[in-house]
């Protein structure tokens, strides 16, 4: 699995897509993040993912599915809001919870809005492909999706 600094380092053009693509004008990042329980049962919902210097975080609220989903299988995906012509971006991995105090704090530091609690669950997520997708020539006869695919090197 690769870090943010690594999917970076390894695809500028994708990590910058991403940031583009998840944050707004305000600094705060917002994305649909899917996950599925241990029985099987997929779960969806928006988030703020945190962008910090090497790492991408989440902080959920302590009794939410997206929590025990994560702890249960780390397997998640995040996918950017459409942006203009239908523009999009998905990442996909494996999340860990985040124990190290120091590394915690970090990821706090960096979220952009005061409405979190400080205790709640923090996950760093680590990828191992990406799916950008945007389209040539919007609005004509030959108008075509261009998809892009990133996968992990290991």
């Amino acid at each position: 699995m690769a870090s943010l600094a690594a999917f970076e380092r390894d695809a500028p053009e994708f990590a910058a897509a991403a940031r583009r693509l998840m944050i707004g004008d305000d600094g705060i990042a917002i994305a649909f993040l899917a996950t599925v329980s241990g029985g099987g049962e997929p779960h969806l919902g928006p988030v703020c993912p945190i962008f910090g210097e090497a790492a991408l975080y989440l902080s959920a609220g302590k009794r939410t599915p997206k929590v025990r989903d994560l702890r249960d299988s780390g397997r998640y995906v995040l996918h950017a809001f459409l942006a203009a012509n239908d523009e999009e971006l998905q990442l996909a991995g494996a999340a860990q919870e985040v124990a190290d105090a120091d590394e915690r704090a970090a990821a706090q530091a960096a979220i952009p809005f005061p409405a979190f609690d400080a205790t709640d669950p923090i996950f760093r997520f680590d990828f191992e492909r990406a799916l950008w997708v945007y389209w040539e020539r919007v609005g004509q006869p030959d108008t075509k999706a261009v998809r892009r695919r990133w996968v992990e090197s290991r």
